[in-house]
C-alpha cells in the first residue's frame, strides 16, 4: 500500500514526518494516518462486495421470478388500471341504467296494474267479444315488449379507446447478442 518516502506533509493531519506514499491516491500518511486511511480502503472494499451480493440476489430473484421485474412490474400495473377503468365504467352505466329502467318498471307495472283491474271489471260484467279480447291481448303484448326492450335506452359502445394500449420495444436480435 505505502512505500517510505523523506520527510513529507500527512496529508491528513498536514504534520511533516516520515510519510507513506498510498499508490492508489497518490497522497502521502503518517504511520497512524496510514492505518486509517487503509482501514477506509477496507469499509469502502466492503461496501462494494456488499452491493455486489446485494446485486446478485436481485439478479437471480428476477431470474427465477419473472414478477419482480420492473417492467413486468409496470405491465402488471397497466393492467390493474385497465381493468379498474373497465369496471368503473361498467358500474357507472349499470347504475345509470337501474336507475332509468326503476322508474320505466313502475310505469310498466302500473300499467299493468290497470290493465289487470280492466279484465277483472270486464270478466265481472261478463261483456265481452273477439274484439275486446284481441285489443287486450294487443295491450299485454305491448306492455311486454315495451318492459323486455324499454324504447330510447341503448348501449353504445365508443371505439375510441379510453385505455392506452401498451406494447414492448426490444432491441433487435442481432443487437441483443452483444450483451
Amino acid at each position: 500500500m505505502g512505500a517510505v518516502t523523506d520527510k513529507a506533509h500527512c496529508f491528513i493531519c498536514n504534520q511533516e514526518t516520515n510519510t507513506y506514499e498510498c499508490k492508489g491516491c497518490s497522497e502521502h500518511f503518517c504511520s497512524k494516518h496510514l492505518a486509517q486511511h487503509h482501514e477506509k480502503i477496507n469499509q469502502q472494499f466492503d461496501k462494494i462486495k456488499d452491493d455486489c451480493s446485494s446485486f446478485l440476489k436481485t439478479v437471480i430473484d428476477q431470474k427465477d421470478d419473472p414478477k419482480k421485474r420492473p417492467l413486468i412490474q409496470q405491465i402488471n400495473q397497466w393492467e390493474d388500471d385497465s381493468i379498474n377503468k373497465i369496471k368503473q365504467t361498467a358500474n357507472e352505466c349499470r347504475r345509470k341504467l337501474i336507475n332509468y329502467t326503476n322508474k320505466y318498471i313502475i310505469r310498466i307495472e302500473n300499467k299493468l296494474v290497470k290493465l289487470t283491474e280492466e279484465l277483472k271489471r270486464i270478466h265481472q260484467e261478463n261483456e265481452y267479444n273477439e274484439i275486446h279480447l284481441n285489443q287486450l291481448k294487443e295491450t299485454l303484448i305491448k306492455l311486454s315488449k315495451e318492459f323486455d326492450k324499454p324504447s330510447n335506452v341503448a348501449i353504445e359502445q365508443n371505439f375510441t379507446s379510453f385505455i392506452n394500449k401498451i406494447s414492448v420495444i426490444v432491441p433487435c436480435s442481432k443487437c441483443h447478442n452483444r450483451i
